[in-house]
């Protein structure tokens, strides 16, 4: 019986030269998350679907995507699509739970829709929402945090970043009297003002029973900077106006002489089209939208404030407020894979060969990794050219054969597998080896 091995499209095997980068990205991720006071917390992949569904309105696009399935009670489940309706259901569940919580996740979530680069069906979502804060101070810390995350990374971003208020007023303004429902598609045909042509936005715009020369005004007002966007605004008396306005002046005051400021772009088309958000709202992207000679345009992490959710989900009387944001490991890693794809890596530091001397090569191993050093013993009976293959095929950056000269010499030598050169060390001269192998041969 032949069986099919291949993946499901959307999902992937990600064998170690891959998964190194994946796992330096969470590594990198999770320092951040702590030295910002967000505690670690692992939620179900499989949910009631009901819990999974009241996020949303019925028909959304993200209900298409949910992986459903049943149980043998029959009962309706499904797979999470994202860990903010996981985090909601944690919070409602454990009311003695103090606020403000501040937490991260990282874990597996699922969607049964388009693949494309960065966007799989089965992807690691890395999460980090706060519970109970009102202040704009929230969204500060996350644009801090972000901008020192990335920089790790190695990457140099900008933050574009708009407010849900600011935007809904704008719409509000110019549109006159339109319902929540007209609200909320004109949001969506916003989120899309780079992508349609004005042709098009008309269009769709005319659809919703907007006019072309509402739309116009909308498009010429939303391609202001800021402070031009708050003068054109001065003519309308709009209390959302006001607090966008006051929320993200308040944000630039917060952030002013940071690291953060300088990745920051007022963006007042971003709409982030989910209906969740009730505030500030941003994304990331590459700064000059390219790896390498390569366009990247896609956006590699973003949040927003959703105030609204956690409360009604909740529905005891008190409020919620919450600010989150993803960052996109899927997308980063990608970047990264692009950046480096001269790079040889490797999860061990060190490959040592015995020639005869097993016993006394047992112990050297042990005690290299007794000392912090990623170490591997050859376990095999076979040619000392086959092992040194086995090392370069596993990009392992220093090797060392002992043999019973060594032990009798009390000598070893580790070779440098890169530029081919030895080192000369005594044997039980520990410490300068890790200090030689660690530093990377600079003395």
């Amino acid at each position: 019986m032949s069986r099919n091995f291949e993946n499901l499209k959307g999902t992937y095997d990600y064998l170690p030269e891959k998964q190194i980068i994946r796992e330096k990205i969470k590594s990198v991720l999770q320092g951040i998350f702590v030295k910002y006071g967000f505690s670690p917390v692992e939620t179900p992949i499989l949910c009631m679907y009901d819990l999974l569904a009241s996020k949303y309105s019925e028909g959304a696009d993200i209900l298409n995507e949910m992986y459903k399935l049943s149980d043998q009670g029959r009962r309706k489940l499904g797979l999470r699509y994202d860990l903010t309706i996981t985090f909601s259901k944690l919070i409602s569940s454990n009311k003695g739970i103090t606020l403000p919580f501040k937490r991260y996740e990282i874990g597996k979530v699922f969607r049964d829709g388009p693949v494309k680069v960065g966007r799989n069906r089965e992807f690691t979502q890395c999460d980090v929402d706060v519970v109970g804060v009102k202040s704009v101070l929230a969204e500060a810390e996350y644009m801090t945090m972000t901008s020192e995350a990335y920089k790790k990374l190695g990457l140099d971003i900008e933050i574009e970043f708009n407010n849900r208020k600011l935007l809904s007023g704008i719409i509000f303004s110019i549109f006159g009297d339109i319902s929540e429902e007209i609200l909320r598609k004109s949001i969506m045909l916003i989120d899309k003002f780079a992508k349609l042509t004005d042709e098009e936005l008309f269009t769709e715009f005319a659809v919703i029973g907007i006019d072309a020369d509402k739309v116009e005004t909308l498009k010429n007002v939303l391609n202001s900077d800021y402070e031009t966007l708050k003068k054109l605004l001065s003519v309308y008396d709009n209390e959302l106006i006001a607090e966008g306005l006051e929320e993200i002046d308040a944000l630039y005051d917060y952030l002013s002489g940071t690291e953060a400021e300088k990745c920051m772009k007022f963006a007042p088309y971003l709409a982030r089209g989910i209906d969740i958000y009730t505030g500030t709202v941003w994304e990331i992207f590459l700064k000059d939208r390219k790896v390498g000679e390569q366009d990247f345009n896609m956006s590699i992490g973003g949040g927003g404030r959703y105030d609204k959710i956690i409360t009604t989900f909740i529905d005891d009387g008190n409020e919620y407020p919450a600010v989150g944001m993803s960052f996109g490991l899927d997308v980063i890693y990608e970047i990264l894979v692009l950046k480096n794809s001269d790079k040889k890596l490797s999860t061990v530091d060190l490959f040592v060969i015995p020639m005869g001397t097993e016993t006394q090569t047992f112990k050297f191993v042990t005690k290299m990794r007794e000392f912090g050093v990623k170490t591997e013993m050859e376990k095999k009976s076979q040619k000392l050219k086959k092992s040194m293959n086995y090392a370069n095929k596993m990009n392992i950056p220093y090797v060392i054969i002992i043999g019973e000269d060594e032990v009798k010499q009390q000598k070893i030598q580790i070779k440098d597998m890169e530029t081919g050169e030895n080192q000369e060390f005594p044997i039980y001269d520990y410490e300068k080896m890790v200090q030689f192998i660690k530093n990377g041969n600079k003395d």
